[in-house]
């Protein structure tokens, strides 16, 4: 029985909106393992009230960390190949980075940016009934403000938000520098955490002042079609430019 990966639904030509459902696609496609996808829009309906998580032989792993991990050890997925423990230790550190602040410098820009809002209430909600389209956006951008605040970005004025979004996006650059992926010519589990990120930042239809920082940078605009075209090449080009 194939794996059901439970996730949001797709748009905007990208795999997906999530960067962590897109990371559990890629993992599953690193481990070569046959799945099915199931389009959830109520993140609340998943075993952590998040999403992406996966059914597996009757059990549901949610958060792609502890999906990844169980991949390892249901399948013997080998997702780090060869690297050294020094590797190990930095890639760490760039997919914390992408995951735990860059992350959340996306989701400001997508849910609290003026701009941006319109068109991400549009995609969301607009398949709810009429009463519940006109108050359950509001809720959710309420409870997005909460969960940035939460974290600590969201105490932060909008250009220092983005100020360390770009400090991000321009270590992102460095580190990744002539390589094709971020450890050699092979991608690891660490490119599936760090390009969904990238490529939600380059997306040109959700455009946050983050665009044009991450355009700048050639290296990661090559990155992002490298890496659409090895996994995701049934979808439709031109999602980043």
């Amino acid at each position: 029985m194939a794996i059901t990966l439970v996730q949001y639904k797709r748009g905007y030509s990208l795999a997906n909106l999530s960067s962590f459902c897109m990371k559990a696609e890629i993992l599953l496609k690193l481990a070569g393992l046959d799945y099915e996808i199931e389009e959830l829009g109520d993140p609340t309906k998943g075993p952590k009230a998040k999403l992406p998580f996966i059914r597996d032989n009757g059990k549901d792993i949610a958060d792609s960390t502890f999906i990844e991990a169980h991949l390892e050890e249901a399948y013997g997925a080998q997702f780090y190949g060869d690297l050294s423990d020094a590797q190990k230790a930095y890639g760490h550190a760039l997919a914390r980075m992408c995951e735990e602040r860059l992350y959340w410098v996306m989701v400001y820009g997508r849910w609290i940016e003026d701009a941006v809002w319109p068109q991400m209430s549009e995609f969301w909600f607009a398949e709810l009934p009429p009463v519940l389209r006109s108050l359950i956006p509001v809720i959710a951008r309420r409870e997005v403000r909460k969960n940035l605040k939460a974290h600590g970005i969201g105490r932060h004025t909008r250009a220092e938000i983005y100020a360390l979004g770009e400090k991000d996006v321009h270590a992102l650059a460095h580190a990744l520098g002539d390589s094709p992926f971020y450890f050699g010519e092979s991608p690891t589990a660490f490119d599936a955490a760090i390009y969904p990120v990238v490529e939600n930042v380059l997306l040109e239809a959700l455009a946050t002042p983050l665009l044009p920082v991450a355009q700048g940078h050639q290296n990661l605009k090559d990155y992002a079609a490298r890496c659409r075209a090895f996994w995701f090449a049934d979808l439709e080009e031109g999602a980043s430019a």
